[in-house]
């Protein structure tokens, strides 16, 4: 029996937490295609480090949600014109070639043409609409992605880059693609009409859908929601990498390296162009085993050397 399941909620954490708890629960014979929308965030793939894949001033200055999801692959930019997608089943009943099936009918409905990729991306005239990662464990799989519909390109370009740390890394860097919008190239589609397109053409291809069940946070709570949210998952599984952190100060410029692994400061040096008499090796030993957060870095240098 298969099922369709669409959250109403657009909190990141919420949504990435309920779409694990299904993934868990799926049975052996179940196709779930669940639908669902985040308010404005970047979402970063399994393996990689936010500091190399985004720009972390401008995400903290706008307010903007970072999240970490279950599979690998690059790192996406989420907004209300964006719509995403999971299909989610047993190892043993998944069909790659069913699944896309299901999403190139639903653009055919729009009388969209659609061109495959090599890297798990779909094109429309050779630019990039939906770009898809896959996750097993256990016996479970799932295969998601993107689907834009009336993106904020302006903010996607604005936040997917390098911040302006210096950071070397041994993570994996996304390959960016050109973009285009659904609503580019079939102006009356929206958000609703491509939810109702990928319900039709779900129930085209796999048949027998026995419930569609709509959630949300005054319903259903996934028990993963704190997970999610947590800093040490989003920052904390960010592969060994190092950071140069360069400042400005009362007494000169200084130049900070960072060995930083699943979130925690390993090894530090202080370089400066100080004349002052300074014992920077009491400093470097204060920040070590301590968690790497920027902001409160920047603070504790400021402190210490000012």
């Amino acid at each position: 029996m298969n099922k369709i399941v669409i959250s109403k909620e657009v909190n990141p954490y919420y949504n990435l937490a309920l779409e694990e708890e299904l993934f868990e629960n799926v049975k052996e014979d179940e196709m779930i295609l669940y639908l669902w929308q985040n308010e404005k965030t970047i979402v970063i793939g399994r393996n990689q480090n936010p500091y190399v894949e985004c720009d972390i001033d401008a995400i903290e200055k706008d307010n903007i949600s970072l999240a970490r999801r279950l599979s690998g692959g690059g790192t996406v930019y989420h907004d209300l014109g964006n719509l995403n997608f999971t299909f989610i089943t047993s190892k043993n009943n998944e069909n790659l070639n069913k699944q896309l099936k299901v999403i190139k009918k639903s653009l055919e409905m729009f009388n969209l043409s659609v061109e495959f990729s090599g890297r798990n991306d779909l094109l429309s005239d050779g630019k990039k609409f939906s770009g898809h990662a896959f996750y097993e464990e256990n016996n479970s799989y799932y295969h998601h992605g993107t689907l834009m519909v009336d993106v904020d390109i302006t903010m996607l370009q604005k936040f997917l880059k390098p911040s302006k740390l210096k950071l070397q890394s041994k993570g994996i860097k996304s390959v960016k693609s050109r973009v285009i919008n659904l609503k580019d190239k079939v102006p009356n589609i929206t958000i609703d009409s491509l939810i109702d397109a990928l319900k039709e053409s779900f129930k085209i291809v796999y048949g027998n859908v026995k419930e569609e069940s709509i959630l949300n946070k005054d319903c259903y709570s996934p028990r993963y929601i704190d997970k999610y949210s947590c800093k040490k998952w989003i920052y904390g599984e960010s592969p060994k990498y190092t950071i140069n952190l360069e400042q400005t100060l009362n007494i000169g410029n200084i130049q900070v390296l960072l060995d930083v692994e699943s979130g925690i400061i390993n090894n530090v040096k202080i370089y400066s162009d100080t004349l002052l008499n300074i014992n920077f090796e009491d400093i470097e030993n204060k920040l070590i085993h301590k968690e790497f957060d920027r902001n409160k870095i920047t603070k504790f240098l400021k402190d210490q050397l000012n």
